[in-house]
């Protein structure tokens, strides 16, 4: 029952710098990050001039959610990365703390940097190295639980599938009508239904079984007008279209606002749901 959330690739569009535009950026990722969002969704449509944009806002959401001790393994000099400094640091647990401050029992991401015949040897660390006993594949980003000390360098640990620690987001690329057929979608909107007369409906959405996809829109466009220029406005009487800051005092809500007003929302529910149960 994670939550993901969706963003149109031109969701910097009105953005008059580069640098503007990369600390809207960072303040989808932490907004991702903050609610423990599991997907990040950055759709295209057919009305799409610049697909690469896509790509751009890809990268940074991903160096963003990369622990600082593995950015030089993962990411290459790169133009799109150039003002990756502006990106407000996460400091998600997974991360650590600094070097040789490595505890028995925490959980970290790392990189499998090679399998020695007996162990992959994982990064979790500036100088810092966990032996575990399966092979996984090089170059992939596991999350680790470390169980016994080997030395100043070395530890022992094993891969963790699903942990209450939260890792982080994924970031992918999709097509509009990729996302509209992922199910259990929340479209947000000033033209939804006001989120007063929703509760029970959302409550019950959250608790299916599967992930929740909160789609936003451009702040040009609302998800509607995007949907209905592409052919889709069925998508708009089935599924759910919710207003969440009614009588708003602003004309317009940018993206990343809403994205936090929504999550709020939502963390809310889920909470009060979960208590209920």
């Amino acid at each position: 029952m994670g939550i993901n959330i969706a963003v149109p690739y031109n969701v910097t569009e009105e953005a008059a710098t580069e640098e503007e535009a990369v600390r809207k950026i960072g303040y989808i990722g932490r907004a991702a990050a903050i609610f423990r969002v599991k997907n990040v969704y950055i759709y295209t449509f057919k009305g799409s001039e610049e697909p690469r944009r896509a790509l751009f806002i890809k990268k940074n959401l991903e160096y963003l959610v990369t622990p600082p001790y593995l950015r030089k393994d993962l990411f290459g000099i790169d133009p799109d990365l150039r003002l990756a400094g502006l990106l407000q640091p996460l400091n998600l647990p997974v991360f650590g703390h600094r070097k040789g401050n490595v505890r028995v029992h925490e959980v970290r991401v790392g990189l499998v940097v090679r399998w020695d015949g007996y162990y992959s040897i994982v990064k979790i660390g500036e100088e810092a190295y966990v032996k575990v006993p399966k092979p996984y594949p090089v170059k992939s980003l596991v999350a680790v639980s470390i169980d016994s000390v080997i030395d100043g360098r070395f530890y022992r640990g094993h891969v963790v599938k699903n942990t209450s620690v939260y890792v982080g987001y994924t970031v992918s690329i999709v097509k509009l009508g990729e996302l509209v057929r992922m199910g259990n979608l929340i479209l947000t909107g000033k033209e939804g239904k006001s989120i007063v007369g929703v509760m029970n409906e959302l409550r019950s959405l959250i608790n299916k079984s599967g992930d929740t996809t909160v789609v936003f829109g451009s702040p040009r466009m609302g998800v509607d007008e995007i949907l209905k220029g592409e052919g889709l406005g069925d998508v708009l009487e089935r599924s759910l279209f919710v207003n969440f800051i009614p009588n708003q005092g602003l004309v317009t809500v940018r993206t990343e606002e809403a994205i936090v007003a929504v999550l709020s929302i939502l963390n809310v529910i889920k909470q009060m749901t979960t208590l209920t149960l």
